[in-house]
């Protein structure tokens, strides 16, 4: 019999880094992956390493084909873009903050992007802030390579009246002219938002040139609705973006987002109040307090963050 010979202790050490390097992705921020990417030839300079990435997602897009884009933000910085399988790609909801692993490919967009691993998304907490917008005029998208991948608004601007298309594209017109949306095909043959609205989205470079990837629209008369809402103490109870005592406005949206009837329920609940269906805090009924076109008006707005999650589908 041959002896067994014992492998040394640097032989050991050396097995269990590399069975590590396997194992264990590299931890950066989605700026530091993002650095990876020329913004001029948009080619990825590493496609070897795998990355661990925390951040917010701020937009997500499902685009012609069934391929879903979304973007990931250390909060105030550029976004980096990301693949996802459609297994994984429901956890990618705007404002939830994730941890996902993947090596940098190609993107959907003729751009690198970080394509993940599958069942890597991991999520924390959600409804976070992804910063502040950038607010831009429409004539800023003939080249928006200086805010390329940011968190930008657009404000005051209309849609032509009609339907949105399946082929994921849109168009706005405001004072500064006329501009490109990239849309979720999720939302093919819904009415668009009628009315000045702000978009917010992220800019990317299509084919057809620059557009803004549509994540939220919002009516343009944000500042009056507010307003309106403290008179009525709303802001006691709720937020737009983040539970309280009450649900988010978005959340509320979220539940009524597909139902023909939302409004009619909306403008009832503040009317009569109640109690269970958002937890064990009851909601005093403010029918006496709150005029009927008051109720409609907050109801409309309410719903306007519907398109949180419709633009994500």
């Amino acid at each position: 019999m041959f002896p067994v010979m014992k492998p040394s202790f640097s032989q050991r050490l050396s097995a269990m880094a590399a069975a590590l390097c396997v194992v264990v992705a590299r931890a950066a921020t989605p700026t530091e992956v993002l650095a990876k990417i020329d913004p001029a030839t948009g080619k990825a300079s590493d496609t070897a390493t795998e990355f661990s990435v925390t951040g917010v997602v701020s937009t997500r897009t499902v685009l012609p084909g069934g391929q879903v884009v979304a973007w990931v933000h250390a909060v105030g910085e550029a976004g980096l873009p990301v693949v996802a399988p459609v297994a994984d790609a429901t956890l990618l909801a705007p404002r939830n903050e994730v941890t996902l692993v993947g090596k940098l490919g190609d993107g959907p967009l003729g751009r690198a992007a970080l394509v993940l691993k599958k069942d890597s998304v991991k999520v924390g907490m959600t409804n976070k802030s992804v910063g502040a917008a950038e607010v831009r005029p429409p004539a800023f998208f003939a080249d928006a390579a200086a805010l390329a991948g940011r968190w930008v608004q657009v404000t005051n601007v209309t849609f032509a009246p009609g339907k949105f298309g399946k082929d994921g594209k849109a168009s706005v017109k405001g004072d500064g002219g006329e501009m490109k949306l990239l849309v979720s095909t999720g939302v093919a043959d819904l009415d668009v938002p009628p009315g000045p609205v702000n978009v917010f989205g992220i800019p990317v470079k299509t084919a057809d040139g620059w557009a803004l990837a549509a994540s939220r629209f919002l009516p343009s008369n944000a500042k009056a609705l507010q307003a309106l809402a403290t008179k009525h103490t709303c802001f006691t109870c709720h937020n737009p973006d983040m539970k309280m005592v009450g649900p988010a406005y978005r959340d509320v949206a979220a539940r009524y987002r597909k139902d023909p009837e939302a409004l009619a329920k909306l403008v009832s609940q503040i009317e009569k109040g109640g109690t269970g269906k958002w937890g064990p805090a009851p909601m005093p009924a403010l029918g006496t307090k709150v005029p009927l076109e008051d109720r409609k008006t907050l109801s409309e707005w309410v719903l306007h963050y519907r398109w949180d999650w419709l633009l994500a589908e």
